[in-house]
């Protein structure tokens, strides 16, 4: 059975949802529930994108190996264009390069 919540919403913005809901054909509730659930959905679509590229940038650190940003370019362009190209090789890191320091 679903939880129930309340919420304390500024005039203006219920009447907002109001609007919005009547124009889309929805009760507030479910425009508020469908709201929710989108917003839901993006932030974990965020929180994993972030998790992801924390788990690339340290395989990057511990293999020493990264990709060019031109060769990875031209390797999809190629294959956009229906190209079977070869795969872009890996390349050292390069320490000269400042690293992020959010990471050190």
């Amino acid at each position: 059975m679903p939880a129930t919540t309340s919420l304390k919403l500024p005039d203006a913005l219920k009447t907002t949802i109001a609007k919005v809901a009547a124009f889309e054909g929805k009760t507030a509730h479910a425009l508020m529930v469908d709201t929710l659930q989108a917003a839901m959905e993006d932030a974990l679509a965020r929180q994993q994108f972030c998790t992801d590229g924390e788990a690339s940038y340290q395989d990057a650190l511990h293999t020493n190996a990264v990709f060019s940003g031109a060769d990875v370019k031209a390797y999809v362009m190629a294959r956009v264009k229906g190209g079977k190209p070869g795969r872009p090789k890996a390349l050292p890191l390069d320490a000269t390069k400042p690293m992020n320091p959010a990471h050190d």
